[in-house]
């Protein structure tokens, strides 16, 4: 409760440290942009860059946000297929799934099971107040998934809600597959929230994080209007898998059906941005959060884990910087370093690129060195903050606080706006309008597609 109060406060204080970038915006005619090429790197055809909204800063103590962009290889290094997958369908049984939501589940993961080949390999795992494995790891011949059909018919639901659980024998599973390259992936169903095993937030979030750490990502499904989408989404953030919202569990075989488009195209695995800023004049930056993503201090910098990559996307993740800036030209601020697994051999890679920035004392040459796609970026995640922030508001202060918090970002859009492509202006005004037309009408289900709408523009 404390902590939810504090991030709306903490909103404020984000809003006021954008203002000098607001400010150029404002002062500047379109086209009149100052927009650099990008300083980028390239490393086995993976390509960073690290950038900040405007090319040059005013000195001074402030905040800035860094706009780091990944890229992942392009489609031609899928030319021999696929790569093989392993997969641990779990299900939430417990009491709430019953009836159609339960069927549909079921009816899900058969069609998924139809998609996999004799490549991959599979599981499926039941959970309730505790954990079953209804199909064990093996090999997705035909007489496999034929012999899964049966044994998926057989789901029934009762019991509590062991999240815990379902994870565990997941990743226990998965640890036995015949496959030894390739994509492990765990899929968690989930219509409610836990309340046995671990159900601490925190600790749900430690033993994701540690199967991903193992090989195996998790991507996460919320059900229906009871579930934690607070819970559902850490899930999939430290465990660098998707996340997804699906009112209507009607949809849930599309739904699998995108999930498994997408492992198909997988390039690279095990992503990690590695962040380490430098000092400037003596003093040290410090990186103060990462917008939309988990991130695990070390002694010289931060560690950002990023989902999967397929072939050719591009993944934005933006930081906020806090430094003391002395005047001077092409000062580095930070390094970032990209690191990641190679589906196809699985070795492994990086890549590298400086983030550097121009400090004079004009503000009419800062207003004329915006960077358009890093503005871009980091107008995305401060959408996605601001979604985080009314969902909160709403909760704690009620529906004038919630629509207050997305009015300012309109505003904030607004101004921006000469810098933003159309699609994006389109897309963050969506989001906002869903988001304050939803609190007044249907809030629970609001608070979802909230949720899935910051994860998605965070990124």
């Amino acid at each position: 409760m404390v902590a939810t109060a504090t991030r709306i406060r903490t909103s404020f204080v984000l809003g006021a440290a954008a203002g000098t970038v607001i400010a150029a915006l404002a002062m500047t005619p379109r086209g009149a942009a100052f927009r650099p090429s990008p300083e980028e790197t390239s490393a086995d055809g993976m390509v960073v860059s690290a950038r900040f909204p405007t090319r040059r800063i005013l000195p001074g103590v402030q905040d800035q946000n860094l706009a780091v962009t990944i890229t992942a290889p392009p489609a031609a290094d899928l030319s021999l297929g696929r790569p093989p997958l392993s997969l641990a369908i779990v299900i939430d049984r417990s009491g709430s799934m019953h009836g159609p939501p339960i069927e549909n589940a079921k009816a899900a993961a058969l069609s998924m099971l139809r998609q996999l080949d004799g490549r991959d390999a599979f599981a499926v795992v039941t959970y309730s107040s505790g954990a079953r494995t209804v199909v064990a790891m093996q090999r997705a011949t035909e007489a496999g998934k034929a012999a899964a059909r049966a044994a998926i018919e057989t789901i029934d639901d009762d019991g509590g809600t062991c999240i815990s659980c379902g994870l565990d024998t997941a990743g226990a599973e998965l640890a036995r597959s015949p496959i030894a390259d390739g994509l492990r992936r765990i899929l968690l169903i989930s219509d409610g929230q836990a309340n046995e095993g671990v159900y601490d937030r925190d600790e749900l979030a430690q033993l994701a994080s540690a199967t991903a750490e193992r090989g195996a990502s998790i991507s996460t499904v919320g059900v229906g209007l009871d579930f934690d989408e607070a819970t559902m989404r850490r899930l999939a953030e430290v465990g660098r898998g998707n996340y997804y919202f699906v009112e209507d569990t009607v949809a849930l075989s599309t739904m699998f059906g995108r999930e498994l488009a997408t492992l198909s195209q997988t390039v690279a695995q095990d992503v990690r941005l590695i962040v380490r800023p430098e000092q400037l004049g003596g003093q040290p930056v410090r990186i103060a959060e990462a917008y939309g993503y988990p991130m695990l201090r070390t002694a010289d910098g931060v560690i950002v884990p990023v989902a999967d990559l397929r072939a050719g996307e591009t993944r934005k993740v933006v930081l906020r910087l806090q430094l003391a800036a002395p005047r001077g030209d092409e000062l580095v601020v930070a390094h970032a370093e990209v690191s990641w697994r190679s589906v196809a051999d699985g070795t492994r890679h990086r890549a590298r690129a400086a983030a550097t920035v121009d400090v004079v004392d004009d503000p009419a040459a800062v207003a004329a060195s915006v960077d358009a796609a890093a503005t871009q970026a980091v107008e995305k995640a401060l959408s996605a903050r601001a979604l985080e922030d009314a969902a909160a508001a709403y909760e704690h202060e009620g529906l004038p606080a919630a629509q207050q918090v997305l009015d300012r970002r309109a505003q904030a859009v607004r101004a921006a706006a000469s810098y933003l492509d159309h699609d994006t202006v389109e897309a963050l005004d969506a989001a906002s309008s869903r988001a304050r037309d939803g609190f007044a009408r249907a809030p629970e289900q609001a608070k979802k597609a909230a949720s899935v709408d910051a994860h998605e523009l965070a990124r």
